[in-house]
């Protein structure tokens, strides 16, 4: 059993699934993997494109730097972590550096980090 953190963000616009429902898409979501959700992290009302400007995102991160409390960061939604492909591919290069990894019920860990990585390859080209 995997130790696990969700984290939920809505937007002011409404184009993300509320609070409740992401958080019951987590719920079961980690129990279908077998991870047991030791942490929680929360944007209410964040714009989607800045992922330092959120304290929620910003302790999860400081988390897996310091703390290393769990292995895993549960989403509902790939763009709940941004808007932006490349502020997504960012924050999973980050974790995969500490060793941790981001998934969602859309996008498991290898699909997250083969994106991030063609998006560096692509990236390198320019």
């Amino acid at each position: 059993m995997s130790r696990a953190a969700v984290y939920i963000r809505t937007d002011p616009e409404g184009k993300l699934p509320s609070r409740e429902e992401q958080q019951a898409t987590l719920e079961g979501f980690a129990a279908r993997l077998g991870h047991e959700i030791v942490a929680r992290y929360e944007d209410l009302d964040a714009q989607g494109a800045f992922l330092y400007h959120r304290p929620g995102l910003k302790a999860a991160i400081g988390n897996i730097k310091e703390e290393e409390d769990w292995e895993v960061l549960l989403v509902a939604l790939p763009r709940c972590i941004s808007e932006t492909e490349t502020a997504v591919h960012e924050f999973v290069h980050k974790f995969s550096l500490y060793n941790n990894r981001v998934e969602s019920p859309e996008r498991g860990w290898e699909e997250f980090l083969a994106d991030m990585k063609a998006y560096r390859r692509e990236m390198s080209r320019r």
